[in-house]
């Protein structure tokens, strides 16, 4: 990973932000509707382990993009999230020649998008906080191309869409002021998952009679299954804080967090799935 990718892309940002904080002031609170507008970067930090790959962790970082919509209602709030990165994983016997891996690493590439929908549930004007209560729908791909030797790699992947209860709360940090503090959690309850049932490298249960005549994305799709807490675990956290440095432009630190465990065979060979994400993004409020 280049940190000087970084270092340029939060030197950006921070720019942006001062030069904002000299020309307009802060923004005071609105009982409007708001519609915000974010993209972000930063770092995001994997570890995984595949069992039915390897017994190894792998460990690598990259620097993320996500795009966020928020729309900001007087009861609800709708919230759209899409987020990619491609990393090179590691592991402790990884050989590098050259400054690049050559063996016993993966090439990961992860998928993200979310869609939360939440209901004002509660509000503590002591404490300036606001709790909402909803759900969300989350689709995640988490592709591999496991490398042991230079001509020697295997594909596994995980993507799964579940449906999940999302807690939000947000609260004002400053009275009279649209900076915010946001925290929310989410735990699917039941998911969609292709990919299943898979006892090894090469061979499938669902997919030991693939014909290569039909649509193989429909046969994908059709032979996914349904799972709940029995296969696969997963909890989703994010924890934001929004200031407005301008009535229309605000900076968006973040840290975002996904973890999941999911057994690719009946309760064997478990992929479990670590990321941790540090985002700075600029927000553009409508």
């Amino acid at each position: 990973m280049s940190y000087r990718k970084v270092a340029m892309i939060l030197s950006l940002i921070l720019s942006s932000v001062a030069v904002s904080l000299s020309q307009e002031p802060t923004t005071m609170t609105s009982s409007e509707p708001q519609h915000l507008f974010a993209l972000s970067s930063g770092i995001s930090s994997h570890t995984v382990r595949d069992e039915m790959m390897s017994p190894l962790v792998y460990r690598g970082t990259q620097i993320p993009l996500a795009f966020t919509y928020r729309f900001r209602g007087l009861e609800n709030r709708h919230t759209v999230l899409f987020s990619y990165d491609n990393t090179e994983l590691n592991a402790s016997i990884t050989k590098v020649t050259n400054d690049a891996a050559v063996s016993h690493y993966i090439k990961n590439l992860n998928l993200n998008f979310e869609y939360s929908f939440v209901k004002k549930v509660a509000a503590l004007e002591d404490y300036n906080t606001t709790g909402f209560l909803g759900v969300r729908l989350s689709s995640i791909l988490n592709l591999r191309d496991h490398h042991f030797l230079q001509d020697k790699n295997h594909m596994s992947a995980e993507q799964m869409t579940g449906l999940g209860m999302y807690l939000l709360t947000e609260t004002s940090l400053e009275k009279e002021s649209s900076n915010l503090l946001r925290v929310g959690i989410n735990i699917p309850c039941v998911s969609y998952v292709l990919l299943t049932n898979r006892y090894n490298a090469n061979v499938s249960e669902k997919f030991d009679n693939v014909d290569f005549e039909q649509s193989l994305l429909w046969q994908l799709f059709k032979k996914g299954d349904f799972v709940t807490f029995n296969r696969l675990f997963e909890v989703q956290a994010d924890v934001s804080y929004i200031h407005f440095v301008s009535n229309h432009i605000a900076f968006d630190l973040q840290y975002r967090l996904l973890y999941y465990s999911f057994a690719q065979y009946q309760d064997l060979f478990r992929a479990r799935v670590l990321n941790n994400q540090f985002l700075l993004g600029m927000t553009v409020k409508l």
